[in-house]
């Protein structure tokens, strides 16, 4: 009796190598801060992350965290008030997140400008594996948004390889025609109210935000999933 069951064992032991070989390494894509003088655009730091979770969420050489799971982290960190959140803070939510990069940087508006700049680093060694900036008009995001979406996932292709055996993966929400700020803020403003648990209030902006920009896929799958 005892070798079927060490066999069974060893069988199982190698399966769940096999399944841990095949996922790709984790990319935990955090809130950026906010240092204009504009305050209505600081809640954009939660839209602009699930716009890149989104974007990026297709990838095959990487496995994004999902935005409720970093609402979770900084929940139990005690950091869901904080503006800005700091490097050491930064690398020990990447840890609890399974996470072997994180996504991070800032974005501030400035004399006709929106200026977004993020940073990959290496969860392990806090090392900064490559920087990245983009510009825009203050009222136009969605340029600057899909310019950051684009240059990290050709970043994450060029320097990751998809483990073979990977599943593949759904394409993500086509990104809307055009997004303006206002709208964008709107957005955020819904995700912020269903993070504080308030579903009627966040459907309410989310309706808005569709009926601003209908072809906003995202914010309509949002809206579907508190509609359930």
């Amino acid at each position: 009796m005892r070798a079927p069951l060490a066999l069974a064992l060893l069988a199982l032991c190698l399966l769940g190598r096999a399944a841990s070989a095949a996922d790709p390494p984790t990319v935990a894509i955090l809130y950026f801060d906010y240092t204009g003088k504009t305050a209505e655009l600081e809640v954009l730091r939660k839209g602009l992350a699930q716009m890149l979770i989104s974007d990026l969420s297709g990838a095959s050489t990487i496995r994004v965290v999902e935005r409720d799971r970093l609402e979770d982290i900084l929940a139990e960190l005690k950091l869901q008030g904080s503006a800005k959140i700091d490097p050491q803070s930064a690398v020990k939510m990447g840890k609890l997140l399974g996470a072997k990069y994180l996504v991070l940087g800032g974005y501030f508006d400035l004399q006709g400008v929106l200026r977004v700049d993020a940073r990959i680093i290496d969860v392990e060694t806090g090392r900064v594996l490559k920087s990245f900036g983009t510009n825009s008009k203050p009222g136009d995001f969605l340029p600057v948004e899909q310019t950051m979406a684009t240059d990290l996932g050709q970043w994450f292709a060029a320097n990751l390889t998809a483990p073979p055996g990977a599943p593949a993966r759904k394409a993500p929400p086509k990104p809307p025609a055009a997004l303006k700020t206002k709208t964008a803020v709107k957005y955020a403003e819904a995700l912020a109210s269903a993070d504080r648990g308030d579903k009627k209030k966040a459907k309410e902006t989310l309706t808005k935000v569709l009926q601003e920009q209908p072809d906003f896929t995202l914010a309509g799958l949002d809206l579907d999933r508190l509609m359930k």
